[in-house]
Order: structure tokens, then sequence, then C-alpha cells
């Protein structure tokens, strides 16, 4: 089980989602390509059952869904809208999905994935999530494959 690794922006950005990480076990902090630090989980708050909720909260339901399939039918891929949408580890999970799905730009979506989970763009950690995943890929990319279809019907729009 690889330690997790964040950037120094990304800590100070999502502190809060990094804290929940480091009391789970170690993640490495980085910075200009180094490693500068180690967040560890306090060692008493293990042994007395301190850490409250400490398995990671369940990233995916239908409303998230739903909420992503709209930013993607209407090409928004901005970080900050992306941020807002839900876990960032099952979003970067996603967006590393569409970066083989047609109509979709690569370098772009696994920039998008690595920037929401440092490591996603990976092999490796591409795999790793997925082996863990509450997506079901082929149902998310058939319904927002419907959803663009359907939005090009109603504007009048034909990209073909």
């Amino acid at each position: 089980h690889a330690m997790q690794t964040v950037d120094a922006t990304y800590l100070k950005n999502r502190l809060g989602t990094v804290l929940e990480q480091a009391a789970l076990g170690p993640v490495a902090i980085q910075s200009h390509g180094r490693i500068v630090a180690f967040l560890v989980p306090a060692p008493h708050a293990k042994a007395s059952g301190q850490v409250r909720n400490a398995q990671p909260k369940p990233g995916w339901d239908r409303r998230s869904e739903e909420r992503l399939i709209e930013l993607c039918a209407n090409g928004d891929f901005r970080l900050s809208r992306w941020l807002r949408a839900g876990d960032t580890r099952t979003l970067a999970g996603v967006a590393a999905i569409l970066a083989s799905v047609e109509g979709f730009d690569r370098p772009r979506m696994l920039a998008l994935a690595e920037r929401l989970s440092p490591g996603m763009s990976s092999p490796h950690g591409f795999n790793q999530w997925l082996g863990g995943a509450s997506v079901q890929v082929g149902r998310f990319v058939s319904m927002l494959r419907t959803r663009i279809a359907g939005s090009r019907k109603t504007s009048g729009v034909n990209r073909t």
C-alpha cells in the first residue's frame, strides 16, 4: 500500500481533505519535486478511537453522478467547479476515465485528474483507484454520451 503524496499547494488549498487522509496513514508533502514533510496519524488518536469517520467518505451517489454528468456535458472542466462537485479522489478517477473516451481532450483530462488527486494520472494510481471505485464506469460513460447527444439535439447543434 503506497504512501499518498500531495503537492504543497494542494495541501494549502485542501487542508481538510489531506488531514482526513493523514488520519488514516502517512501523507508525504512535496514541494518543487522534493518531499519536504510528512503528515502522520496521531498515535493516541488511533489507539483511543478519537479518529471519527476514519473510513473514507463514500464519494459517489446519484446526486454526485448527475452533477458531474452536467459539468461534462456542458464542457465545464474548470478545477474550481470540479473541486465543489464532490470527493476529489472519485472525481479524479472519473477525469482519468474521460481521458480515454472519444471526444474528450486526453491531456486536459489527465491534467485535471492529477490536480484533483496527485498520482491519479499514472497507471498505478488509476488502477489503485479503480480497484475500490464506487463509480460504474460503463454506466457513467453511457449516461454522459446520452446527455451530450440530447443537448446537441435540443440546441440544434450538430457536431458530428
